[in-house]
């Protein structure tokens, strides 16, 4: 069984993250290491992209400017697939895209991005698809080139684009209160004890934990070596401004199982009205994003539900995908064929009693009630224990009593909740109070969420007619169940779009999510063998 040795450390980190709002005080500008820090590309709408992971460009809990070729084999995974670049395909370079009227490759070169490319493999634990059906992590924290992250020189050096300041400055994993506050990172490399966990997809978990230091300087370099995201934000005197901030608020809150104070929905308010007044003092129009659930996500698995699939059901689902996948694989026939086979058939059924008996193991420990959750890592952890025929995973140890990166609690998922909508009405009176636009990304997830509890999907908007879900591998999400796929950026852009066109008369065309779509990895088509949706399909 593997050892759990993350939690206790990580939930150090989320505390600390938390608790001190950041560095504690912002210092004035020092000087640039760039030799050209007033170098920012050429464009016709200058948009200065302010916020968390989202703006940056986050996918299957990573960043990087360049696709990561594939073809590797590693042990117990099979075959590495390719992981395409993520910075390019996040919705802040969609509305470049659409704002400029210029192509994805704009994006993609670094003379012209307004990105801060990230040379590959990129920040995070980024995850990858893998011909077994389970995804792999491709890298680790603070190893190899990653440390070079954590100094200012160091990070530039790790840029696809060095000598070109960014209009993205987003930092991923900062809280509201950091992009104010938060001038150098706040810690340094973890110990390697902390970060080496395995299986390796618990890596894009632990990524999310300490993002905000490792993401720091690689956006923010150019700048200077004290200067907040803010302060950044406002030197480029961009035409346009986004704004979308506040998830890392609610989700350390989550992640630490209620062990790290939330911020206070009030302060969340002003310290939105302060980025957006600092914004618009800089000679921006501001449009400022509310928040989904997070909950909601499809990284969380709750325990008991009437509208979506539970973790139970969701674990049988994995098993049964993983046998029927395993099985086509290993005879070379069509999953559906495989389904077929006697011997495969047995497989399942034994599959589904052992979802139930491991299941109902793990909430027992974790002592959930019917409104708790599991996260993603601990369902595939408990696929591959059983699938080798190991003991019941440990969620509960002695090195970490609260489950800090395993599961929510009842009463920790209440208060996210009510957070949730307490911080979504905080940022709409500060949009109100400052005249920015609100881009109500929020209804658009409540708009999805009621048709999963249909168990339908949801429209994306498209003539063609396609569609999503918001559970995993429903074509919403990339693979590690909280960032959006290039589909649900895609949509998000839409909505900052019109956001835009609507409160200043911008005149900006739509993505086509059509053919975002048909090219996304992680659509429903294509998410591969991973995608467990028909049979969930089959257990409602």
């Amino acid at each position: 069984m593997i050892a759990r040795t993350r939690s206790a450390a990580a939930l150090a980190v989320i505390v600390a993250l938390t608790a001190c709002g950041g560095s504690g005080g912002t210092k004035p500008f020092t000087t640039p290491f760039n030799a050209s820090p007033g170098t920012t590309v050429a464009a016709a709408v200058k948009i200065v992209g302010v916020g968390d992971s989202l703006t940056a460009g986050v996918q299957s809990g990573g960043l990087t400017g360049a696709d990561i070729p594939g073809g590797a084999t590693a042990p117990g995974v099979g075959t590495i697939g390719r992981v395409q670049e993520t910075q390019e395909n996040g919705f802040y370079a969609l509305l470049w895209e659409q704002a400029n009227k210029v192509t994805k490759s704009t994006l993609e070169n670094p003379a012209t991005s307004p990105l801060p490319l990230i040379t590959p493999p990129g920040i995070g634990g980024i995850l990858a698809k893998t011909s077994s059906g389970f995804p792999a992590g491709l890298t680790t924290e603070c190893t190899g080139e990653r440390a070079a992250a954590f100094s200012p020189s160091g990070a530039l050096g790790d840029r696809m684009n060095p000598n070109t300041t960014p209009y993205d400055v987003a930092v991923s994993g900062q809280t509201t209160h950091e992009v104010i506050a938060m001038y150098q990172p706040l810690s340094s490399c973890a110990s390697a004890a902390t970060i080496a966990m395995s299986p390796p997809a618990l890596a894009a978990l632990n990524s999310l934990l300490f993002s905000e230091s490792e993401a720091f300087y690689p956006a923010l370099a150019n700048f200077g070596s004290q200067v907040t995201q803010l302060q950044a934000a406002e030197s480029l005197h961009g035409q346009l401004a986004t704004v979308n901030i506040g998830s890392n608020d609610l989700l350390h809150f989550a992640f630490a199982n209620g062990g790290s104070p939330p911020a206070n929905p009030t302060a969340i308010g002003n310290d939105i009205a302060t980025i957006i007044r600092g914004l618009q003092a800089s000679g921006a129009k501001v449009a400022v994003a509310n928040l989904v659930d997070v909950l909601g996500g499809a990284l969380f698995f709750p325990v008991q539900s009437t509208t979506e699939p539970t973790y139970e059901q969701n674990l049988d689902a994995f098993l049964q995908a993983a046998i029927i996948n395993g099985a086509a694989q290993q005879f070379g026939i069509p999953p559906s064929v495989a389904a077929t086979i006697p011997a495969v058939q047995a497989k399942v059924a034994a599959a589904e009693l052992a979802a139930h008996q491991y299941a109902q193991a793990e909430i027992q420990q974790a002592g959930l009630g019917p409104n708790g959750y599991f996260l993603l890592p601990v369902l595939l952890d408990t696929v591959a224990a059983i699938l080798q025929s190991q003991p019941v995973p440990q969620v509960v140890t002695p090195a970490n009593p609260t489950g800090a990166g395993e599961f929510v609690s009842d009463q920790t998922a209440l208060t996210v909740k009510q957070l949730n909508v307490a911080y979504d009405q905080a940022i709409a009176g500060a949009a109100a109070s400052t005249g920015a636009a609100l881009v109500d990304i929020a209804s658009t997830f409540q708009a999805a969420e009621a048709l999963r509890a249909q168990g339908k999907p949801f429209p994306l908007g498209d003539p063609q007619g396609d569609t999503a879900t918001l559970q995993y591998g429903g074509g919403f999400f990339s693979l590690d169940g909280l960032h959006p796929s290039n589909t649900g950026y895609a949509v998000i852009a839409n909505l900052f779009i019109t956001a835009f066109d609507t409160k200043y008369g911008q005149a900006f065309p739509l993505v086509d999510i059509h053919t975002v779509v048909m090219g996304d990895p992680y659509s429903a088509a294509n998410f591969g063998t991973i995608n467990p949706s028909g049979y969930l399909r089959a257990q409602r």
